[in-house]
């Protein structure tokens, strides 16, 4: 396992989707989820900064993503989450301050995704989105993927590639807009 998250996390630093500790992402298991721990980079990932951790809050949760909560409610949610990826894609959170959602112009990006909603939880309750993400998801259910507005994106699958995958052609349109100027 820890060889696809290095394999995920090298791939999301080297494509600019986190910076040098940003991000997480996470993997459900029959009695778990393994996660990465808060403040590690996701670029070189190695065992140590990966924590197993139980679906109910103890003490290993200490050393997990500040995000674990969002983590744990998507999975408690979400029967199809195995895996689930957070970035801060550049060019995907400057349009998040322009749009209330994006849509795909490019081909590539219209063949991974369709819609994709911004929702607007203010900084100063954050604590708020270990409800309102999941929750987006659960009243959302064709939706595997959802921008926080000014802040980033979360997406879940049935693997780590997979939900990259969705966030990665997501940050690639939102290029595509941004650098063509195509603002609605």
């Amino acid at each position: 396992m820890i060889g696809e998250f290095r394999r995920i996390g090298d791939m999301m630093f080297l494509s600019g989707l986190v910076d040098a500790s940003s991000g997480n992402m996470s993997c459900r298991t029959q009695d778990g989820v393994w996660i990465t721990k808060t403040g590690k980079s996701l670029y070189g990932l190695r065992g140590k900064d990966l924590v197993k951790i139980g679906f109910e809050r103890d003490i290993r949760w200490n050393a997990a993503s500040s995000e674990t909560q969002i983590h744990i409610n998507i999975y408690k949610n979400i029967e199809l989450a195995k895996a689930v990826v957070h970035a801060h894609c550049p060019f995907t959170i400057a349009l998040s301050f322009k749009k209330n959602k994006i849509i795909p112009i490019d081909y590539e990006g219209s063949l991974f995704l369709k819609e994709i909603d911004v929702i607007d939880i203010p900084f100063d309750s954050w604590d708020s989105a270990k409800k309102l993400i999941p929750q987006y998801f659960k009243e959302n259910k064709d939706k595997n993927i959802v921008i926080a507005k000014g802040h980033g994106v979360f997406a879940y699958s049935e693997t780590l590639f997979k939900a990259y995958q969705t966030v990665s052609a997501l940050e690639s349109t939102s290029k595509i807009i941004t650098l063509g100027g195509f603002y609605e």
